[in-house]
């Protein structure tokens, strides 16, 4: 949501600031104000989070206005620091007159709420809160209260601080007002006691008609639903419902909103084999908001009330309710289905009235989250995919045809249409239902095809997208901003985990938590989504860590939606700028869906609040991310260094002599976080100059460039002023040409986890052991990059370097028997030996090392005789070789250890692939047959599965 993501930014852009801040340079704020307007933020942060889940709808005019006004305190600071570095402080004529009005506005509107609180009583902040909160934030005051000078510095800020001091008194207010009272059961309500029967297929039908926040138990007595592409679904959750197990077990079916959890659940509820298996059924759907009382009653109701109770269920109390059911329960074999649960508490609330009776009692439950799932830890969770394209076409030709065949002129649009769906059950249901019933003429089904998102929402009053919607409005709120963030993705494409993540932090839309880094967070945030089938895992890097994600398309969709609603993200074209300016105007974060180069929109693109275009994200007139993928279309390198409030920065460009020139500039932009230069030139002789200041920018966290090499200067005893910088967030620097790890380095990037080394000994750079050593002083140091062009010098014994997880040399002349130092390294999880990096024609690896290796990548080796067996890399996952053209064969007792899950080779001899395609012949007679084994030649291309 916008104001939580607006009141994050402001509360790290402040935080910043005061680092940024020098005495005497630049008009300082009173700390009085800062930490009355940090108190504001929390205060605020604290009540959506309280309130924004179960009120959303509520205080949704409210959090418009907060963010409004975080956004506007936000560009007050920007102004005011861009104006500082660039020394521009032109004055606009009658800033500060309407400066002084919105401040007086403010006073009197917030006196007028405290009056109201002390007088009459918080319900009668009901009637006026409308037309006096309309007032806080009108547009033409964000406009107004933009200064331009060092005197209007302060009082913006004291005018945030009434901002922020009126809408604390506001939400008081609300707060008060909307807070539930114990014994309410907000939201709940009965369903009828029979499912009517439903033809859909493959989708949550309990979602349908489920109330925004509400909850509801129904029984699912008589109805059946028709299923495709879920039979070896159906028979192993019967099996583990029907189980030699005699203990009560949960069952759990995972699965994103619309994949057909509930219709499987449905028909194995409603299967003749399981009605006969248990004596006693009851069904109980559960919403996040649920009550304990409606849900024990409706399943009392529809097990059957006991004969010894004589009163009427509606006297009974939650107590007696729940023991009744139990002894309605005990010694019967039963199955209860618990559908759509949020969390374990449900269970946990009513779990005491279900006997284990030890005769095979199951209760199923249907979730979207899979932490949720596993919390249950009875049986593994059984995951629903999304349908493969034969399954899809066969469930869109049953419920459009029936019983008929697609007429051939209809089946290449209707197959687009099905592609369009994205394999999700609930999307060709939706889409079939609509074509079932209406014209079979090729030009209609072509409109479909062509806007099928369109056409979801055309049933149902928008069904798939409120279904699909539900995920969303669950969501806590810190998790909104990063869900929504995902429109930047373009349509399936996959995207880098390790840039979203930075992307995310830069943005400053993630909270802060106590002894976490924000890109911990990030990674925390971005587990529970994966959890929520929100986003999907795409790829898995070396250690099999996330390494890409996508999220289904009809979810991205329902990203842009929320997202442009809430004002936290705009999608346009490019068209549409260059017509229509205004339409980017105040918009914090922007999309454009289509290339341009021409000059008359390269304004616009910078004069936006965010941008992402083609590959580019840009930022406002203040210019706070900018991602291209070629910057000579789109502006100069000086250009760039005048961006000076840019946090974010990632470009590709051919190599540019003049680069360690335009980087001279870089200390200007006070809070870069993140620079990533892709070049295309490995011109290692060179390299980038960094400028000395760069030991100032205490915001650096990500410093890389690929393809080519920064020259990093030695850091200074001190600065100009006397003080010693460290850069306490600095955690990626990549590659540094004859990096110097000296005393005074080690002392400056103590959080460096990712290094990467470029060594070239000339006459002026000599090898220093002292400094290699000192590497291992950086204890959180995690991933290491060596490269040489002298095969002699590299340190044979690598055994210092305790802290790393990833190691990665090239051109290092290191031989085998050396190497097996390196396997004594205790956290090493992934080991790549790239061109050159190892020398010798035989490997002897010795026990009891490589014990935590997952990943084993060798390149381009001399390698011939290799001996090696489970015992040598006892947790290997992947195995990676290419270019072995020496290479006899794979050791055949690698593929006995029990971790291992794939085999790649590449342009390796005959007789390696061969050997690799017995190891898996070996296994699979064993009963092995998760291992994959991948066999890629010039020529050829060939999988064995």
């Amino acid at each position: 949501m916008a104001a939580y993501a607006s009141l994050l930014s402001l509360g790290h852009i402040i935080d910043n600031l005061m680092q940024y801040l020098i005495p005497g340079q630049m008009a300082v704020p009173e700390k009085a104000h800062v930490d009355s307007l940090l108190e504001n933020i929390t205060f605020l942060q604290d009540f959506l989070e309280e309130f924004s889940l179960t009120r959303g709808e509520e205080i949704q005019e409210l959090e418009e206005k907060v963010a409004r006004s975080a956004s506007a305190a936000e560009d007050i600071i920007e102004r005011h620091v861009a104006d500082h570095i660039l020394k521009n402080y032109e004055a606009r004529s009658g800033s500060s007159q309407n400066l002084q009005n919105v401040m007086k506005e403010f006073d009197s509107i917030k006196n007028y709420v405290m009056k109201i609180k002390k007088t009459e009583g918080i319900k009668t902040l009901e009637q006026p809160r409308k037309s006096a909160a309309e007032d806080i934030i009108d547009s033409r005051v964000v406009d107004q209260i933009l200064p331009n000078s060092k005197t209007e510095w302060r009082r913006g800020i004291f005018s945030v601080l009434h901002f922020l001091n009126l809408f604390k008194l506001v939400t008081e207010g609300i707060r008060s007002m909307l807070r539930p009272r114990k014994d309410a059961t907000a939201g709940s309500f009965v369903r009828g006691t029979s499912r009517s029967k439903n033809t859909m297929v493959g989708f949550d039908e309990d979602e349908e008609t489920s109330a925004p926040a509400g909850s509801f138990v129904q029984d699912a007595s008589k109805s059946k639903n028709t299923m495709v592409g879920f039979d070896e679904d159906l028979n192993q959750i019967m099996e583990k419902l029907t189980g030699r197990w005699s203990d009560l077990r949960i069952v759990s079916i995972v699965g994103m909103g619309g994949i057909g959890k509930t219709t499987l659940a449905t028909n194995v509820y409603h299967h003749p084999f399981i009605v006969q298996h248990f004596h006693v059924r009851a069904w109980a759907t559960i919403s996040q908001q649920y009550s304990v009382r409606e849900i024990l009653s409706a399943l009392l109701k529809d097990i059957g009330v006991p004969a010894e109770c004589n009163k009427d269920i509606n006297q009974l109390t939650d107590e007696e309710i729940g023991e009744h059911l139990h002894k309605s329960l005990c010694g019967r074999k039963y199955l209860i289905v618990m559908d759509d649960v949020w969390s374990t508490e449900c269970w946990d609330d009513i779990k005491r009235f279900f006997p284990g009776n030890n005769n095979g009692s199951r209760v199923m439950i249907t979730t979207r989250l899979t932490n949720v799932a596993d919390d249950f830890r009875s049986c593994a969770p059984h995951k629903l995919h999304l349908l493969d394209e034969d399954q899809s076409w066969a469930l869109f030709c049953d419920k459009v045809f029936g019983q008929e065949s697609c007429p051939p002129e209809l089946e290449e649009v209707g197959r687009t249409i099905v592609r369009n769906c994205g394999a999700l059950p609930l999307a060709i249901v939706v889409i079939s239902g609509l074509l079932a019933n209406s014209s079979r003429r090729v030009e209609y089904w072509e409109y479909v095809a062509n806007d099928t998102y369109e056409a979801l929402n055309m049933r149902g009053d928008g069904l798939c997208s409120e279904i699909l919607s539900l995920s969303y409005k669950h969501l806590p709120v810190h998790l909104k901003p990063c869900f929504l963030y995902m429109s930047i993705s373009l349509g399936c494409h996959e995207i880098s985990i390790s840039r979203l993540t930075k992307l995310w932090v830069a943005e400053g839309i993630l909270k802060p938590m106590r002894h976490r880094s924000l890109e911990e967070t990030a990674e925390d945030n971005l587990k529970d989504l994966i959890d929520r089938n929100l986003i999907m895992i795409h790829n898995y890097g070396s250690s099999n860590k996330f390494r890409t994600c996508t999220i289904h398309d009809l979810l991205r969709d329902v990203c842009l939606r929320k997202a442009q609603k809430e004002n936290f993200l705009c999608v346009t074209m490019m068209d549409s700028i260059n017509n229509h300016s205004k339409i980017i105007d105040n918009k914090r974060w922007l999309i454009i869906k289509q290339s341009c180069y021409k000059e008359e929109c390269q304004k616009r693109v910078f004069d936006t609040k965010s941008l992402t275009y083609s590959g580019l994200i840009s930022s406002e007139r203040l210019h706070r991310l900018l991602i291209a993928l070629n910057m000579d279309d789109i502006c100069s390198y000086e250009d760039i260094m005048r961006l000076v409030n840019s946090r974010y920065i990632d470009f590709k460009a051919p190599w540019y002599p003049n680069m360690s020139n335009a980087l001279e500039s870089l200390p200007l932009l006070w809070n870069l976080q993140t620079l990533i230069i892709e070049s295309h030139d490995d011109d290692t002789e060179t390299g980038i100059t960094l400028p000395a200041e760069i030991w100032e920018m205490r915001q650096l966290r990500h410093l890389k460039i690929e393809d080519g090499v920064f020259n990093l200067p030695d850091p200074p005893t001190s600065n100009s002023r006397g003080d010693i910088i460290v850069l306490k967030n600095l955690q990626t620097l990549y590659k540094i040409r004859n990096f110097r790890c000296t005393d005074e380095m080690v002392h400056r990037i103590p959080n460096l986890k990712k290094l990467g080394i470029s060594w070239q000994f000339t006459v002026f750079f000599k090898w220093d052991y002292d400094e290699v050593y000192n590497l291992s002083r950086l204890s959180n140091l995690e991933s290491l990059f060596v490269k040489t062009d002298d095969y002699l010098l590299v340190p044979q014994d690598l055994r210092f370097l305790q802290s790393l997880k990833k190691l990665s040399l090239e051109r290092c002349g290191v031989s085998w028997k050396d190497l097996t130092m390196v396997g004594t390294l205790p956290r090493l999880e992934v080991l790549k030996l790239y061109f050159g990096a190892v020398r010798g024609r035989e490997w002897n690896p010795v026990e009891g090392q490589f014990l935590a290796l997952k990943c084993l990548r060798i390149e381009y080796s001399d390698l011939e005789e290799w001996t090696a067996d489970s015992s040598h890399f006892p947790r290997l996952e992947k195995l990676q070789l290419w270019h072995l053209v020496r290479l006899k064969e794979i050791p055949y007792g690698i593929g006995d250890i029990p971790t291992l899950r794939s085999i790649s080779l590449e342009d390796c001899s005959d007789s390696a692939n061969s050997s690799a395609r017995k190891v898996l012949e070996e296994q699979q007679n064993f009963g092995n047959y998760d291992l994959q084994v991948q066999i890629l030649n010039k020529e050829t291309i060939s999988r064995v599965l």
